[in-house]
Parts: C-alpha cells; structure tokens; sequence
C-alpha cells in the first residue's frame, strides 16, 4: 500500500517539477492561530482532559492549533503544504512516529477536467467524517463535540473528487486505515462521501471501511463506519445535526457504538453569535472510550454554550461553557475563553 502511495506521489510531483522551469501561476499562503485558557470548575487541579485531543490542556495559556499553509499552483497542478503545532497536533498525533507529528496537511493533485471526475489528491488531508473540523474557526462553537473527536480528523492515501450534478457530489477514498499517517502500516481502508446541497440545506453521507488488526492488536478486525449530517438555516438561525453509527469487529464478535449531537447558533449582530450543544454518546463496549465507563459501557451527555465576537476579518474571540456528565465519575464544568486570529 505504502508503494501505491509514493508512486502516486512522485507522480504527481513529477509532473509538478517538469514545470519548474516556467512561473507558477500562483502561491498561496495562510496562517491561523487558535489560542486558548480554560478550567474545569469541578476538578480545578486537574490540567488536562485525556478525553478531548482539542483544547484539552486546562489551568494555562496554551496553543491549541497554529499553521502555516502553502499552496502552490500550476496549470493544472498542486501542491498544498501544512506544518502545525499546538496542543490538538500533540494530543491527536500522540500515536504517530515523532518526526511526522508536525503534518496537518501535506497533499498533491491535479484538476483532471472529466465531465464528471475533477480532482485527484495523494497524501495527508483532512477527513470528510462530521460536520466538525480542528479548525475552530470554521466552527459554529469554539469546541468540538466528543463524538468528533474519536472519528479521523485527517485521512492518508488518495482521494478523488467527482461531481454527479450542480447539486450532487462524491469523494472516493483510499486510505491507510482509521486516522493515520503513511510512517504507520495498515490494511488500506475505503471511504466515501456524498455531498447533497438542496436549497438553504446541505447534506453529508459518509462511510468508512476497513480492518483495523495490527501484529500487536490482533483482536480488532473490520470496522463499519456510517454517519450523516444536515445543516440548515434561517436567516440569522443556522442548525446543525449529525448521527452516526459505528460496527467493530471485536474478539469476533461484532460491537458498536454510535452518537447524536444538535450545534444551533443565532446571529444577533454582524460580529456577534451566540451557539449551543446537546450532544450523546453510547460506547457499550469501550470501542472508543475505555475510562468513565459502567456495565453498560460509556455513555453520557453533554451541553455547551457559547458567544463569538469578531474584532474585524483577522481577530475573533469568545466564550463558552462546556458540562459533562454520566453516572461513572464523569463530571465536568468547563470554562474556556478563546482568540482566534487568521491571514
């Protein structure tokens, strides 16, 4: 699989250095930073929360997710670059090899023109799973439910972008297992995801495929991915709901586990919104989550709110209150206060 990969990828960069000689037709840089404070009200000695890898360090000024993005395009090619740091790239990364624990993104590509195949990419890019992403900032709220956080932030392997209709698109995958970077070997794995936007309404339909054994855990085989979510909104009201159900073959036997989550915000000013969460989630058999749990696996339910305040185009920031709770020790109030700053 891993050879799939590099040959793709020399490929595609191949043919991107072939025209090294002429002028590129553009370059793109972005930055973003994501700065961050909060605190467990409930547990105010505790520092860091091991079941969130975003915004999870508690008591300290920390850096949850700052990049610098580079782009480079030309004709029909290009290159998209990503090195990040933060205490999201140390907590979600925490199981890839040290020198790759800097890559947010790192991809090459190239618009194939078909009537309806346009786009293929070969190497780490973000996942199509939930409607939440690392970014805060392309958030409705500040924090990421829990269910977001135990599905791919960020895929390895190729993608492939079709587009069925003016309202109707389709990604393949082809990937190296569930969230992980070429440095680890897994199984390939297959992803899928329909994107349908009627009007004021958008959904997303997305799956994932595969079997997750290693020589070290040999217990996990395949697992069954399956999740939806809609976006709708009303003027100044935007909602957001998403669903899903996982199926893992465990000890041969099959397990799930599987989430509900409802994100609403309301624009009261140009600058201003405010949001809030009601979110649960049921692991009977610690697929995911394997603390905070009871004879019945995990579970438990989840609110938040929150209020967002854009200084300008470049600066946000923000409040929000997040509680946690389940009859298994699960009990948390956290405060956090944000700023959010791009170019």
């Amino acid at each position: 699989m891993h050879k799939v990969y590099l040959f793709f990828a020399l490929f595609l960069s191949f043919s991107t250095f072939s025209y090294s000689q002429k002028r590129l037709d553009s370059l793109a840089i972005a930055g973003y930073l994501d700065l961050y404070y909060a605190k467990d009200f409930r547990n105010p000695s505790v520092n860091s929360n091991p079941l969130f890898v975003s915004s999870n360090q508690y008591n300290k000024l920390s850096v949850n997710l700052a990049y610098l993005s580079f782009g480079l395009f030309k004709n029909d090619y290009y290159l998209q670059f990503t090195p990040a740091f933060g205490t999201y790239m140390d907590a979600n990364y925490a199981n890839e090899s040290k020198g790759t624990r800097w890559i947010f993104e790192s991809y090459v590509g190239k618009n194939m023109h078909g009537k309806k195949f346009k786009q293929l990419d070969v190497g780490v890019f973000a996942s199509p799973y939930t409607q939440e992403t690392p970014i805060s900032g392309q958030q409705l709220m500040y924090s990421r439910s829990l269910s977001a956080e135990y599905v791919p932030y960020y895929l390895s392997g190729l993608r492939a972008n079709f587009k069925v209709n003016d309202k109707l698109a389709w990604s393949a995958y082809l990937v190296n297992g569930y969230q992980h970077l070429p440095s680890k070997k897994y199984l390939p794995a297959f992803g899928s995801l329909l994107h349908w936007t009627p009007k004021k309404l958008t959904v997303n339909w997305s799956l994932y495929l595969g079997n997750e054994q290693t020589k070290i855990d040999k217990s996990k085989t395949w697992r069954l991915f399956n999740e939806v979510n809609v976006e709708r909104a009303w003027g100044k009201l935007k909602i957001q709901s998403c669903g899903y159900l996982g199926l893992q073959v465990l000890d041969n036997k099959l397990t799930q586990w599987w989430q509900i989550n409802s994100i609403v915000a309301y624009q009261i000013l140009p600058s201003l919104s405010v949001n809030a969460r009601l979110e649960y989630f049921r692991d009977v058999s610690e697929i995911m989550i394997t603390q905070f749990y009871d004879n019945h696996g995990f579970h438990f339910i989840g609110s938040s709110m929150g209020i967002k305040y854009k200084l300008n185009q470049v600066v946000g920031l923000g409040a929000e209150a997040k509680l946690l709770h389940n009859k298994a020790g699960l009990n948390s109030v956290i405060g956090t206060l944000f700023l959010q700053a791009k170019f």
